[in-house]
């Protein structure tokens, strides 16, 4: 997790000069991707079905926040695989941690100087839309210009999905179901996490001015602060 400022706006600009398959850049000012992950095992003893997902299988579920690169900032792993992503995200610390991260940061000003964004990262319509978690529409409210934003930060978002795929093909074992004792089972998890990060080596930090002012929160709602991260992509 980045500790200062200097950090947290070094992964926005990393996130916000990804491009696209002709180069232009994708232009998404969010510091990390979140999603969950299903970790399959076999029953878990005097588990009943404690452990099994609504995919079915028997799981551990996982929520993880990588950054533009695949490194992975965060991990929380659940005992259950009935824990969907959100109960997992309500009963961790990650609230409490993006809430710090806002408060060190604050709102700042976009390229386009007219728009105000305080730290946050993509997520799936699985998680709760906040001023720090900003997702997709759903399909109810799919107007053209709401399938555009949809299409521009789903783009972006995919790459949590790619790092799941990483994690399976770096290590095999993820590949089978873990027949290990449970806890066994959660810490591999994360120390396959560590070695991955190790992989891919130091965070490598950007010059960027992490001296602009802090504004004051100026949405209503999450919604609005939605809509302004919307014409902003839209309208360049």
């Amino acid at each position: 997790m980045p500790e200062t400022r200097y950090e947290l706006e070094s992964l926005e600009q990393k996130f916000y000069n990804l491009t696209d398959m002709n180069g232009a850049q994708r232009r998404i000012p969010c510091f990390a991707l979140l999603d969950g992950n299903h970790f399959a095992v076999e029953h878990p003893p005097h588990s009943g079905s404690l452990n099994a997902n609504y995919k079915g299988f028997f799981s551990f579920n996982s929520l993880m926040l990588c950054d533009s690169d695949l490194r992975v900032m965060y991990c929380q792993i659940s005992e259950l695989g009935v824990n969907s992503d959100a109960q997992l995200f309500g009963d961790g610390p990650l609230k409490s941690i993006l809430d710090d991260l806002v408060r060190m940061a604050g709102f700042r000003m976009l390229p386009d100087h007219r728009t105000l964004m305080p730290p946050f990262l993509l997520a799936d319509n699985g998680f709760a839309l906040t001023h720090s978690t900003m997702q997709p529409y759903r399909q109810n409210s799919l107007t053209l210009e709401n399938y555009e934003f949809n299409k521009m930060i789903s783009a972006v978002r995919v790459r949590v999905e790619n790092l799941f795929g990483v994690l399976t093909s770096k290590f095999r074992i993820l590949r089978r179901d873990m027949n290990l004792d449970p806890s066994t089972s959660r810490a591999l998890v994360v120390a396959l996490c560590v070695i991955h990060n190790i992989q891919l080596g130091p965070l490598q930090l950007l010059d960027v001015d992490s001296t602009a002012p802090m504004m004051a929160n100026p949405y209503d709602s999450p919604e609005d602060q939605r809509t302004a991260l919307k014409r902003f992509l839209l309208d360049q």
